[in-house]
């Protein structure tokens, strides 16, 4: 957790948790750990604590114990809470298949959402009677699709049923009773180079005048977003061992896809970087860049990010027209403009650090220019159409 960057808090309160459960097992005689041991506690637990944030705070613990104790190691999922019971045979192809997609290196995250898909997916199999793999039927399995309130949920159960069909626990692959439907694909909220220029200038003024304490801090990340096209979540997360000022360049991890990734520490960046360094951070022994102005100091989230762009962008009197304000829109709008530039769709991937290679292809929708070169001319209006374009008669 330390190394994952939680609070000293959050810390705090897990090392707590852990020394009730030890010592409720003590007192009940129980020497090994399960799934069960674990619901006991927390049933007794509740009994004893009547505050809403404690009890999340048990279910969360729990929860990760069970991660841990299952083999799928810690899940840093800020959101992760208990799944509900399964019959032991249901739960077995569970925990078979997220071991399963732990082994093709898909990032804890994604993990997490297989397995949450899936367990929703065996639920709802079970309300139907459904107790091991021979009551998987493609009946069952239409029954339980009708009531499958999230489409996103269907390309995992989809998968899913294929792994049961490859591993023999089904007679079919019944993956084909799954329909295919394509989500919208909203076009991502995109700002032009003399915009993102103002934000810029705006969060830079705030940090000369000291408008806040925090100018200095939030112009270097913003400048890491905006010329770098960091993520959010890996700009928070920056450590002094990822930033190499001699060589000038920056090698991170990404956090959300596990890759290496080096980018060059551009003489704008390393100047704002040194500056908050320098003038602003103070003597904190942590190893992460970016800290709270508060106790513990620990380093802030991407939603600080965010809103310093989101006042950055409203102070400048920029006209939104229906556009987000979070710091995603400086990565999209670099991303658009790289495309509208004619860089190449696999230079602009590597450079966003993004591992799907049709990820990219997202922002062509927004290459206007490229779009023209294809643009078919319009037939030459006839009859009564052309009549009522040159105004020899009107439309009724």
């Amino acid at each position: 957790m330390e190394q994952l960057g939680y609070s000293a808090f959050c810390i705090g309160a897990t090392q707590l948790l852990s020394q009730q459960l030890s010592i409720f097992m003590e007192e009940h005689a129980m020497e090994t750990y399960d799934g069960c041991v674990g619901a006991k506690f927390q049933d007794d637990y509740c009994q004893h604590h009547t505050g809403k944030r404690q009890l999340t705070g048990v279910k969360l613990f729990i929860a990760r114990v069970n991660s841990i104790f299952n083999g799928r190691g810690f899940v840093a999922h800020r959101k992760l809470t208990a799944l509900e019971e399964l019959p032991i045979k249901l739960d077995r192809l569970l925990s078979e298949y997220t071991q399963y997609c732990t082994e093709r290196d898909n990032s804890p995250r994604t993990v997490h959402l297989h397995e949450n898909y899936s367990h929703g997916f065996l639920k709802l199999l079970e309300d139907d009677g459904v107790c091991d793999s021979s009551g998987i039927t493609s009946a069952a399995v239409s029954a339980a699709i009708l009531r499958v309130t999230s489409t996103r949920a269907l390309p995992v159960i989809r998968a899913f049923l294929r792994f049961l069909a490859e591993k023999k626990y089904l007679s079919r692959d019944y993956s084909f009773l799954v329909p295919y439907v394509r989500p919208l694909q909203p076009l991502p909220s995109v700002y032009s180079v003399e915009e993102i220029q103002q934000v810029e200038a705006q969060v830079r003024n705030d940090a000369i005048n000291g408008i806040t304490s925090v100018g200095k801090r939030n112009y270097a990340m913003l400048l890491m977003a905006a010329r770098l096209d960091l993520r959010p979540c890996d700009i928070v997360s920056l450590t002094f061992s990822e930033l190499d000022f001699q060589a000038e360049t920056i090698r991170i991890i990404q956090g959300k896809t596990d890759t290496p990734l080096e980018l060059p520490m551009l003489p704008v960046i390393r100047d704002a970087l040194q500056d908050y360094i320098k003038n602003e951070r103070g003597d904190h022994p942590s190893q992460y860049i970016f800290l709270s102005m508060q106790p513990p100091y620990s380093h802030v989230s991407p939603a600080v990010l965010s809103n310093s762009v989101r006042r950055a962008i409203l102070a400048a009197g920029i006209e939104r027209n229906g556009r987000g304000v979070c710091a995603r829109v400086l990565r999209s709008s670099l991303a658009s403009s790289m495309v509208n530039d004619g860089v190449p769709y696999e230079v602009a991937r590597r450079t966003l650090g993004h591992r799907d290679k049709d990820a990219i292809r997202h922002y062509a929708k927004l290459d206007v220019e490229q779009l023209r070169l294809y643009a078919l001319e319009p037939p030459a209006a006839t009859g009564r159409f052309a009549e009522v374009l040159s105004g020899r008669c009107s439309v009724k």
